[in-house]
């Protein structure tokens, strides 16, 4: 059989067009994973728990690195690139950042599993982070960058920020809540943060009116201070 390499650099052998076969590795895999750690995670564990000999797990997939780099591969495009979606009817760009952040919060709050092998097992890793699968993660992001950019064209938003350091901002705030949630089990539900989150990147984001001056003057022996 034809060998060839992952993204990651590791040779794979040719897979089979079999898309509900590989769901349901990855699937099986989010579960283990997420419960051992990738660390304790054996071939024969994400086999076992999706129903598979370990010889079929093989033909869809080279080792366990790149059934965990296939996690957010899928659960990217078929969950988080449904907020490009959303946003796309919404044209007041405040909102959009709005309604982008509470997406990504309850999708995290709804997929605890993923939340935790996305954020806790593949956030420190360096392979991950150079892999394709991580710039389809980055992708999904953008519309915080086109919402960003919609509101500096609308003139609400300061033209001073680099728009991806306004996406790192949203998504630090996201990220950060979410880890404290999953190792300490604090806050209880962190869908309800979405305000508190939002009132702190508009704050940064959100252009303000020019601030008044006070200006001095002085006519005779009178001291007049009046806004300019």
């Amino acid at each position: 059989m034809v060998r060839k390499k992952t993204n990651n650099g590791s040779p794979k052998k040719e897979k089979k067009q079999n898309l509900p076969k590989e769901i349901n590795i990855i699937e099986g895999a989010l579960k283990v994973f997420g419960e051992k750690g990738f660390e304790a995670t054996t071939i024969a564990a994400i086999s076992k728990a999706a129903n598979i000999s370990e010889a079929t797990l093989y033909e869809y997939f080279s080792s366990k690195e790149d059934v965990l780099f296939a996690i957010p591969n899928l659960y990217t495009r078929r969950e988080l690139e449904k907020i490009q979606e959303i946003a796309h009817y919404i044209h007041i760009p405040q909102e959009k950042i709005r309604v982008i952040i509470q997406a990504y919060l309850e999708f995290y709050e709804s997929n605890k599993l993923y939340s935790s092998v996305a954020l806790l097992t593949l956030k420190g890793n360096r392979q991950f982070l150079n892999s394709p699968a991580y710039q389809i993660v980055k992708k999904s992001t953008h519309s915080i960058v086109e919402a960003f950019n919609q509101g500096v064209e609308a003139g609400v938003f300061r033209e001073d920020i680099d728009p991806y350091i306004v996406r790192n901002m949203v998504m630090g705030f996201i990220e950060h809540l979410t880890i404290q949630w999953l190792l300490v089990g604090r806050p209880e539900r962190i869908s309800h943060y979405r305000d508190i989150i939002f009132d702190m990147v508009i704050r940064a984001i959100e252009k303000r009116g020019d601030i008044e001056t006070m200006e001095l003057k002085i006519t005779g022996n009178n001291l007049k201070i009046q806004a300019t």
